[in-house]
């Protein structure tokens, strides 16, 4: 096994679905263009607080370490949104 001292980790949970990082993004894309893209970043970054953050940070914590999600950060998704 892996052992670290570290205390917090940083995590990479936002970045697939803002930069459309899955198979079903380019699936959707080649479907319906720039428009069935978006609403699928859309529902994806709706659901991610149900879907994966709870279980992520559930996880993390029960290993007595903190999770940052830098791709979450307000700005960052502002920048990643308008870009």
């Amino acid at each position: 096994p892996i052992l670290s001292t570290a205390k917090v980790l940083l995590v990479g949970i936002g970045a697939d679905e803002q930069m459309a990082g899955y198979a079903r993004h380019r699936s959707s894309y080649l479907k319906g263009g720039y428009t069935q893209l978006e609403s699928e970043l859309t529902m994806d970054m709706n659901r991610l607080w149900k879907r994966n953050l709870g279980r992520d940070d559930r996880i993390i914590s029960n290993h007595a370490k903190e999770a940052r999600f830098p791709y979450l950060d307000e700005e960052v998704v502002k920048f990643l949104k308008k870009s």
